[in-house]
């Protein structure tokens, strides 16, 4: 069961395509079936011995593609004809096609009817449910003693983050059966937003504790901090999707993430009494005014609306929150929103919960001659963005119009929680000027910083972000000080979490609505519990400790 966030907006994804990564699990989807024997390396369809050794002849691979938007392609070029597909035949000798391309809204059901089909590509691209059913059926290639010897070093780093996790889903008895795509899971920290200039003007203390939080809060909603003379302001963001998580970490409550108890047992942790104890406090400010007493009819869009009109103070929202108060801020630079570490109701420190972030999965359809080409695709895609050929190529590769031309590469992933990486070399540049030693994009975000601090208040997102005062920033103290809660399941759901999640899910919004608007008692929490386990969440718990214990 993986954290549900409000996805980060397309104009966002376009100013800085580091902030997130649309895997495009796009694949070619022909499988003609005449290839019946798997090659292994040292056979004589493998001489080409190096990560980026061009094949001589040429070899076809077939795949699928999912649209991701004409404007991510230079003039001239189509989703099947592009920078890519003809880098790759020049500098690789491989002939890529596309047995179909559709929109990404359909790509998962078009690939499900070519796998009802049996007439796969030789290069799927596909989600985890399905990898699972291509793994089952028999249907895929071993890649371990491809990537073992094909991987480039630069591709091998990747996989090598966070102890190898980015394999681990695709691993089955020690052998590797795909490849992902994989961000790392630093990105999905929360944190809490406030908004400093409005701390300042009440003479409140930034925050140390849960207890300051809400007191912060409620002198947001009661003692007119946007100074007007009226009472039109409320302490904290909220939508009917309900935006929680970061305030519930406050009472060690880790909303919809697989943790381990005390007994080593995996439980989830939506059902575990500090949510609870969350809850009763939420249903206290709501009570009191704390809460837009309208939240629960606006979604995420209406609600961000009010944040940008002035009327909260207080947002529990991911690293990319900057995007969505850009309109407030261009309007009056004085507004100041600045993330803090989630905080503690007691003495035990708060801790953030990340998930692993897997975009797409990356597999060789059993039998095709030449498995080794898919790892020699990622290979190539990793160096002309991000290896020692970046600086004279990347930007044609990106397409320099839009920077989001690495979407129509084949195969793609970056390297994985590069962000706080980057926030790391931004902020010694911002104290020492020196920028000889920074990595592309750390030089484009401090560009982009400096020129918000000239003035440009389009680029505030950009120090918000990576700045000495950044949500990176905030990532980096969760990083440096073992403050990370990871969810122990990352593995394809299970066979009740598809036919029940949905109904748990709905319970549970429901459950907790009711509980905060307090039409009913805190105590149905623990009817909620009740009715959570026999609806299938028993059954679930049973199968993601068998899932995890057999991997």
């Amino acid at each position: 069961m993986k954290k549900k966030h409000k996805a980060l907006p397309v104009l966002a994804t376009a100013i800085v395509l580091s902030l997130i990564l649309s895997a495009c699990s796009g694949g070619n989807s022909a499988n003609s079936g005449k290839n019946n024997t798997s090659a292994k390396p040292g056979n004589a369809a493998q001489t080409q011995e190096g990560p980026l050794t061009k094949y001589d002849p040429p070899i076809k691979l077939r795949s699928t593609m999912a649209e991701t938007g004409k404007e991510t392609l230079a003039k001239g070029d189509t989703f099947a004809n592009n920078i890519w597909t003809r880098g790759y035949e020049k500098e690789l000798g491989i002939k890529v096609s596309y047995d179909w391309i559709v929109p990404g809204a359909n790509y998962d059901e078009k690939m499900n009817v070519t796998m009802a089909s049996g007439d796969l590509p030789d290069l799927l691209k596909v989600n985890m449910v399905q990898f699972e059913q291509l793994h089952q059926a028999g249907m895929l290639e071993d890649l371990t003693p491809y990537f073992d010897k094909y991987a480039s070093d630069l591709v091998k780093g990747y996989y090598k983050e966070e102890d190898g996790a980015g394999l681990k889903p695709v691993t089955k008895d020690g052998k590797l059966y795909a490849l992902t795509s994989f961000g790392g899971s630093l990105d999905s920290s929360d944190m809490v937003w406030i908004r400093k200039d409005w701390l300042d003007k009440l003479g409140l203390a930034e925050p140390k504790s849960m207890q300051d939080i809400i007191k912060i809060a409620e002198d947001f909603t009661f003692k007119d901090p946007d100074g007007n003379g009226k009472n039109d302001t409320y302490g904290i963001f909220m939508n009917k999707d309900l935006p929680i998580n970061a305030f519930l970490l406050g009472y060690h409550a880790y909303l919809e993430t697989w943790i381990k108890n005390d007994k080593g047992e995996i439980v989830n942790g939506t059902v575990q009494p500090e949510v609870k104890a969350g809850l009763a406090e939420l249903q206290h400010l709501y009570k009191e005014g704390v809460l837009d007493p309208e939240f629960g009819v606006k979604d995420f869009a209406k609600a961000m609306e009010d944040v940008n009109a002035g009327k909260a103070g207080i947002m529990f929202l991911p690293q990319w929150a900057p995007f969505q108060v850009m309109n407030m801020i261009k309007k009056d630079k004085t507004v100041n929103w600045v993330p803090y570490p989630v905080q503690s109701i007691d003495n035990q420190p708060a801790k953030t919960q990340n998930h692993l972030g897997i975009g797409g999965v990356f597999a060789i359809r059993k039998g095709y001659e030449h498995p080794e080409a898919l790892i020699k695709l990622l290979n190539f895609q990793a160096e002309k963005m991000f290896g020692e050929s970046a600086t004279k190529e990347r930007a044609s590769y990106l397409n320099g119009e839009t920077g989001l031309g690495f979407q129509n590469a084949t195969v793609s992933n970056l390297p994985p929680n590069k962000n706080v990486k980057a926030q790391d070399e931004v902020e010694q540049a911002l104290k020492t000027k020196d920028t000889s030693k920074m990595g592309l994009e750390a030089k484009l975000f401090y560009k982009d910083i400096m020129d918000y601090r000239s003035g440009n208040l389009d680029k505030w997102n950009m120090e918000r972000i990576f700045g000495p005062l950044s949500s990176q920033g905030v990532i980096k103290h969760y990083r440096d000080n073992d403050l990370i809660v990871m969810n122990e399941f990352i593995y394809a759901p299970t066979k009740t979490m598809n036919s029940k999640q949905a109904t748990l899910d709905k319970l549970r919004t429901e459950t907790f609505m009711k509980i905060i608007y307090g039409n009913v008692t805190i105590d149905a929490f623990d009817k909620f519990v009740e009715d959570w386990k026999k609806l299938g969440g028993d059954q679930i718990t049973k199968e993601v400790n068998d899932v995890v214990k057999g991997n």
